[in-house]
C-alpha cells in the first residue's frame, strides 16, 4: 500500500465527513428558523358567520372590523326580535356562541327576559340602525330601535331608541360572546363609535364614487 495515497485517501474521508457536518447544521438551523416561523406567525383565517354579507376575517385571536358586525347583528336579533313561542330556542342558538366563563350570568339574565317575556306575552322587533365595531377591544355597538307588540297590536309608547354592547373573545378560531349589555344611548364612547363609523362609511362611499 502506498502511504502517501492512504494518508491522501484518509483526509479526502475527513473532508467529506466535515462537509457532511456543516450539511447537517445547516439543515438543523434551517428547521429550526422554519419551525420558530410557524409557530410565531399570525395567520389569517377567512371565518363565516351564520349569515355574511362582506368578506371577514380573523388574524391570530383579533377579529376584523366586518366579523363584528356580522357577530353583533347576528346576536342582536335573536336577543331582541323574540315572541312567547321563539324566545327560548333563540337563546339556546344564542348560548352556543357565549364563551364558557360567561354561560352561567347570561343564561340567568336570559332566562329573566324570556319569563317576562313570555307573562307580558309579548313581541319585540329591533330595528338596528347603526353598528359601530371596537376592533382594538373586540366589541361592537349596536344602536337601534324596539317596537314592542301584543297580540299583533303595537303598544302605544312602547317603542324606544336602544343601544347594546356585545363583546367577544377568540377560542380557538371561533368568536365567543363574552358579554351582552344594554348601554345608555347618550354613553360618550358609543356617541364617537358611531361617529367615527359614519364618518368612515362616507369617506369609504366618497372614494368608490370617485373611482366609477
Amino acid at each position: 500500500m502506498n502511504p502517501q495515497r492512504h494518508s491522501d485517501d484518509v483526509n479526502d474521508l475527513r473532508a467529506q465527513v466535515k462537509r457532511q457536518q456543516w450539511a447537517n447544521l445547516g439543515l438543523v438551523f434551517v428547521t429550526v428558523l422554519l419551525a420558530f416561523g410557524l409557530l410565531t406567525k399570525r395567520t389569517t383565517t377567512m371565518l363565516e358567520p351564520p349569515s355574511r354579507a362582506q368578506a371577514i376575517g380573523m388574524t391570530g385571536d383579533r377579529m376584523d372590523g366586518a366579523y363584528l358586525i356580522e357577530m353583533g347583528t347576528y346576536i342582536a336579533h335573536l336577543m331582541l326580535d323574540a315572541t312567547p313561542t321563539s324566545i327560548k330556542w333563540q337563546q339556546d342558538l344564542v348560548l352556543k356562541w357565549v364563551h364558557p366563563a360567561s354561560y352561567g350570568d347570561l343564561q340567568e339574565r336570559m332566562s329573566v327576559a324570556a319569563r317576562r317575556l313570555s307573562e307580558a306575552n309579548a313581541t319585540t322587533v329591533f330595528w338596528p340602525q347603526q353598528v359601530a365595531p371596537d376592533p382594538d377591544r373586540q366589541r361592537v355597538l349596536l344602536l337601534g330601535h324596539v317596537d314592542t307588540y301584543v297580540n299583533g297590536t303595537k303598544v302605544d309608547g312602547s317603542g324606544r331608541t336602544v343601544a347594546y354592547q356585545a363583546s367577544f373573545e377568540s377560542k380557538g378560531g371561533r368568536a365567543l360572546l363574552k358579554d351582552w349589555l344594554e348601554a345608555p344611548t347618550d354613553d360618550p364612547w358609543l356617541v364617537k363609535a358611531i361617529d367615527e363609523k359614519v364618518k368612515a362609511d362616507a369617506k369609504k362611499e366618497k372614494e368608490k364614487n370617485r373611482g366609477k
